[in-house]
């Protein structure tokens, strides 16, 4: 199990560095409207106002009792609408294709997640969001999911300033309806974002995902992973993309938690 462990964060990096490598050879001089600089920093901001299309990768290393591997595969499409002149509602949908292997290997989707951020259209240096957060109890196992309906407020702050884009978002969800045999969710999820963008589109990034279950005792309660990576905007074939590759140390997690994860992310850009 530790050599396939090890295999598959190898195959992971080895994905996010050809990606990277081939945006290196293929990049364009143009991006449009917006520089590949410009191109990144709205990327990085969880409440862009164009459409983006992201996979996500996480393998997390070190889970369950025997130190396997729970990876998650995440399909989220971001859209914009715009509200008139002065509002515009971003909706973010988290569609997680899970394999868990405690207690016993299992694969299927997983509870699908939405947010919707009602944000100024017009914004500057610093850009906010606030809304709602659902949980949809969709998992294809009950190991995968919560068997729960939940919900939350969600709220974002995002602040460029010269090379950087610096913020946070951040959620907070109770279940509401559901399986009465299954806990209660109360669960916390803050994402801070720092991005440190250097020429030609490359950017030095850290976005942990840190979480906390208000149901559980204290010595299992939090998720606090530390790490980062490193990214890039580029052009292929006329179409903008992104991609990042991260690394995380979990410093605090629950006792059957993963010990690191690796991320991998690919994103299609629309700022058009």
């Amino acid at each position: 199990m530790e050599l396939r462990a090890q295999r598959l964060g190898v195959h992971l990096a080895a994905i996010g560095a050809a990606v990277l490598l081939g945006a290196t050879l293929a990049q364009g001089q143009g991006q449009g409207d917006l520089s590949s600089e410009e191109l990144a920093k709205q990327d990085q901001n969880p409440i862009t106002r164009f459409y983006v299309m992201r996979f996500e990768d996480n393998a997390q290393f070190g889970f369950g009792p025997d130190d396997e591997v729970l990876n998650f595969f995440r399909i989220q499409p971001l859209i914009p609408w715009h509200l008139g002149d002065d509002w515009t509602l971003l909706t973010r949908v988290i569609i997680p294709i899970a394999h868990s292997p405690w207690p016993e290997p299992t694969d299927g989707l997983s509870d699908i997640s939405l947010i919707a951020f009602l944000t100024p259209a017009r914004g500057g240096d610093f850009v906010w969001g606030i809304g709602p957060a659902f949980l949809l109890p969709t998992a294809t196992d009950e190991s995968l999911g919560t068997r729960k309906w939940s919900a939350g407020p969600a709220a974002a702050g995002i602040v460029t300033s010269g090379p950087w884009v610096v913020g946070a978002v951040v959620q907070n969800l109770w279940s509401f309806a559901g399986d009465e045999d299954r806990m209660d969710v109360n669960t916390m999820t803050l994402r801070p974002i720092v991005n440190y963008n250097l020429p030609k589109g490359w950017y030095l990034t850290t976005s942990p995902s840190i979480g906390a279950n208000w149901k559980a005792d204290a010595d299992n309660r939090w998720l606090v992973p530390l790490g980062g990576g490193v990214g890039k905007v580029f052009r292929l074939f006329g179409q903008r993309m992104s991609t990042t590759v991260e690394f995380y140390y979990h410093a605090v997690s629950p006792e059957i938690g993963p010990d690191w994860q690796l991320r991998v992310q690919h994103s299609f850009l629309y700022p058009d």
